[in-house]
């Protein structure tokens, strides 16, 4: 979230190395947080094209991910419910079934068997479907510790006039709810990437989202001083959206998704994209073309710069201890009122205890310093 490029390189060599560190998944004997309910992120739409498959992991379990001929996307659980083979490492799709290579089962990526190479009626099997949502570009499975069905739905993102989402992905030792935690807390933007906040942040907690909006303002090199106003908002502990615009004509958009693949084991992915509106001083046969090209142009030019400065957060949350009760100070953000909305997200609520941490920060807000609305 900053503009900061400098020290990128220093910050993944601590990542990697930790200079002797041990990394946080390590370090402590039990993750100080279960999994959360919620829908992850596993990857990127334009990833699973027609036909194809693929295996990602979330909360502890492999997910196979298949795109039919129709283009529906399907999240899978992994094992065939005939003799147990891995779809994603036996599983080839046709049409819009998935054929296990084992012994050439057909399933319905809805789930049912449809044929046997044995011929004769297909035995009452089927596969184990999770919910899966397409939206902005991102390919969101829910998980739930309990098995339990989503209770809330995710954003509808349009795509329309944006640029396929450009992104990475770590591997990091550290959990959803302190990663995102980041968005919220202010203080490290000045301190941690460089940008100076402008003018107090607003943020809110409403039901499933946390959202808000905040002014940095920086001086960058035979540029002088630059200044960016970013929304953002928080949809559950997976998903978190941020957006800068530009111009009336001109729009970015940030994605930030924490996705926990073991316990105090997460894949972080950031992604970029922009879209660029068609000028109406440019012929229409050309203006269509020409602001692609200058969509993916800012695209990229801000994934590289946004990219860089959030590589600075990595080598905090890899080694990064949870403190349930912290000792704030003023100017943190809304860190207790966060860690108390984040509570709803959990089928069993974790064993901490979140009620000094909200304590300081009311306490704070009422000095004028929590920034909370």
């Amino acid at each position: 979230m900053s503009w900061r490029t400098p020290g990128h390189r220093r910050s993944l060599r601590l990542f990697r190395d930790g200079a002797g560190a041990t990394p946080a998944h390590m370090a402590f004997p039990s993750a100080p947080l279960p999994h959360p309910d919620g829908w992850f992120c596993v990857g990127f739409g334009h990833e699973v094209a027609a036909g194809e498959v693929i295996t990602r992991r979330s909360t502890g379990e492999d997910v196979v991910l298949a795109r039919g001929a129709s283009g529906r996307l399907r999240a899978l659980r992994p094992h065939c419910p005939h003799l147990g083979a891995h779809l994603g490492v036996m599983g080839t799709v046709t049409g819009d079934d998935i054929v296990c290579g084992f012994h050439r089962f057909a399933f319905s990526l809805d789930g049912p068997c449809r044929r046997t190479a044995y011929g004769g009626p297909p035995p009452r099997a089927t596969l184990d479907t999770l919910p899966v949502r397409e939206t902005g570009g991102l390919i969101l499975v829910w998980r739930a510790r309990d098995g339990s069905p989503p209770t809330w739905e995710p954003p509808a993102l349009s795509t329309s006039g944006w640029r396929a989402p450009r992104g990475t992905m770590y591997e990091v030792a550290g959990h959803p709810q302190q990663i995102t935690e980041n968005v919220v807390d202010f203080g490290h933007l000045e301190h941690l990437h460089g940008a100076t906040l402008a003018a107090a942040p607003e943020v809110s907690f409403d039901g499933r989202e946390c959202g808000g909006r905040f002014r940095v303002v920086r001086r960058l090199p035979r540029v002088g001083q630059v200044s960016a106003t970013y929304t953002f908002r928080v949809y559950g502990l997976g998903l978190t959206v941020i957006e800068c615009a530009l111009s009336d004509h001109v729009a970015t958009r940030f994605f930030a998704l924490p996705n926990p693949v073991d316990p105090w084991r997460a894949e972080f992915r950031f992604a970029a994209t922009a879209r660029v509106a068609p000028s109406e001083r440019v012929p229409r046969m050309w203006s269509k073309p020409a602001s692609g090209v200058a969509a993916r142009l800012i695209r990229d030019a801000f994934y590289v710069i946004h990219a860089h400065g959030g590589s600075l957060d990595l080598p905090v949350w890899h080694y990064q201890t949870y403190r349930e009760t912290p000792r704030l100070a003023p100017g943190d953000g809304p860190i207790g009122r966060y860690r108390k909305w984040a509570e709803q997200f959990y089928s069993t609520p974790p064993a901490t205890t979140t009620g000094d941490c909200h304590a300081v920060c009311d306490v704070h807000q009422r000095q004028g310093h929590g920034g909370q609305h």
